[in-house]
């Protein structure tokens, strides 16, 4: 039986444009219509804005998956997942892992950096 190809640059691509996409426009539109979203406070009213934050996305990122036809699950071989398991998984990635791809590139920051402090320590 044949296995489905994994593309790990495709997933990562397609995620990373979906969460910027989902990102700025929870920052922009939606955060600006429930200012409530938009104003950080200590303690439990600010768990349950960022719970808030993570709902929004997570729906806004299923629903822009479902109406392009993203499917996530595909480009890692998932090809029984459908439409429905594509918008959830989708949603999900987006809503959390939004935090993982600011690490992903604060690493990837830091390590140019690092080079460039390095090029400039040996002239």
């Amino acid at each position: 039986m044949p296995q489905a190809s994994v593309d790990f640059t495709g997933f990562f691509t397609v995620m990373a444009a979906l969460s910027a996409s989902v990102q700025t426009f929870v920052e922009h539109v939606v955060k600006k219509h429930w200012h409530w979203l938009d104003t950080a406070t200590s303690g439990k009213p600010d768990a349950r804005r960022q719970t808030a934050v993570h709902a929004v996305a997570f729906a806004v990122g299923g629903a822009l998956a479902g109406t392009t036809g993203i499917a996530p699950l595909g480009y890692l071989g998932v090809t029984s997942a459908g439409m429905v398991g594509n918008v959830l998984a989708a949603g999900l990635l987006v809503s959390f892992g939004g935090s993982l791809f600011d690490e992903g590139l604060g690493a990837i920051r830091a390590f140019k950096k690092a080079q460039e402090d390095a090029k400039a320590a040996r002239k």
